[in-house]
């Protein structure tokens, strides 16, 4: 018999549950002038679907189109992880871990840090909504975070 593993474990109210809806807090911008007021309040409001075309890069949604003012093309610009890009289909795509360091499409928020693992555990056909935060409450998050990791090294 092998002896049990040795370790800590985490409480089973500490390890996520994903489930197939999940809500997204982002932060506005940069390019959020880019866009209609209607299309500022479709991003807020609506429910999008997780499309089977994604993988390390990117997830794309599918759902209502997101109203631009000028057009999807803007001058490339840099990217980070977390970019809600919406091109000139009004579809919005979220950037992850292996999405390129510049983009020439609108970029309507950004994914706080602390929910990028829930998009990133995202499915096709299940549903994301976007809250907008402060960068007070997104800083608030990843102190909060933080603590928790700090608390599971003790």
């Amino acid at each position: 018999d092998a002896p049990p593993p040795v370790g800590r474990t985490l409480t089973p109210g500490a390890v996520p549950r994903w489930g197939h809806e999940h809500a997204l807090r982002v932060t506005m911008g940069p390019q959020d002038d880019r866009f209609t007021i209607a299309g500022l309040d479709t991003f807020q409001a609506s429910t999008f679907t997780v499309t089977p075309m994604f993988d390390r890069m990117g997830y794309r949604l599918d759902g209502p189109v997101i109203e631009h003012t000028k057009g999807a093309d803007i001058v490339s610009d840099g990217t980070s992880r977390g970019a809600v890009q919406v091109p000139g289909s009004g579809k919005p795509i979220v950037l992850l871990a292996d999405c390129g360091t510049t983009g020439g499409y609108t970029k309507i928020a950004t994914v706080i840090s602390t929910d990028l693992p829930k998009m990133a555990q995202a499915q096709p056909g299940d549903m994301v909504r976007f809250r907008v935060v402060s960068l007070e409450e997104a800083h608030r998050a990843l102190r909060e975070q933080e603590a928790f990791i700090a608390s599971l090294r003790g």
